[in-house]
């Protein structure tokens, strides 16, 4: 029964870990996009240049490919964790 309750507060802080990452990367993906339409409209970033346009979707599609591989990983991280906890006989 004890090692059932430490099994359970050490998925409870991989749990808190994992979302705690989760909510991180959902905070800078909007962030980035945020700061990207802030740029756009008072013309840090030029969308008449074709360079400057296509270097701005280049940098976001290799910034959002990441932090949404991190949000699904973690997300379903966060979903094998639950499913352990129900699964613990305390």
């Amino acid at each position: 029964m004890e090692s059932e309750k430490i099994k359970k507060n050490l998925l409870d802080l991989e749990y808190n870990k994992n979302l705690q990452y989760l909510n991180t990367c959902i905070v800078l993906l909007f962030t980035y996009f945020i700061g990207i339409i802030i740029a756009i409209f008072t013309n840090q970033i030029n969308y008449n240049n074709w360079r400057s346009i296509s270097l701005t979707v280049v940098l976001s599609l290799i910034f959002l490919c990441t932090f949404l591989g991190f949000v699904i990983h973690f997300r379903f991280a966060t979903k094998e964790i639950k499913l352990k906890i129900r699964k613990l006989k305390l």
